[in-house]
């Protein structure tokens, strides 16, 4: 624990006169962790750790590899779940093109249906003004919609 980053900082808020409570709570130390270390640091057994450097490389490296082992972990489940999902998208929008195409090969008309499917997932109210704008457009240019 001496170099690890999490000491090194607890002890130089100690050293600046931070509170024992304050700074093994900012920095995840138990609070009887840290009576310990603030025992060993009166003791002078710190006193040779120098704080205005930064922690050496690789001083920590078995912390550090969990960490990234578990979000590089999370993160390749969620990339493989996003995978699986626009997999699954693509087989579903074969199957509807699929539809689409059996129903134009018996003489219904795909284009139509598309339009009626569109329709069909707006609420009433919605479809009414869509409809309202397509007569005011069509009005605005001496169209006459004889199917509305």
């Amino acid at each position: 624990m001496k170099g690890s980053l999490q000491f090194r900082r607890y002890l130089r808020d100690r050293r600046a006169g931070v509170s024992r409570e304050v700074a093994a709570s900012a920095h995840g130390i138990g609070l009887e962790e840290a009576r310990l270390h603030d025992a060993a640091e009166a003791a002078g057994e710190y006193s040779d750790l120098d704080l205005s450097e930064p922690a050496p490389i690789g001083h920590n490296s078995k912390e550090q590899d969990m960490t990234d082992t578990v979000a590089a972990d999370q993160l390749r489940l969620f990339i493989e779940r996003i995978e699986r999902l626009e997999e699954e998208k693509k087989d579903m929008a074969d199957d509807i093109r699929d539809v689409y195409a059996e129903a134009k090969s018996q003489g219904y008309d795909a284009k139509t249906m598309r339009r009626i499917v569109a329709l069909r997932k707006m609420e009433k109210h919605q479809r009414d003004e869509a409809q309202a704008l397509l007569e005011t457009y069509a009005n605005a240019l001496g169209m006459q919609l004889a199917f509305l």
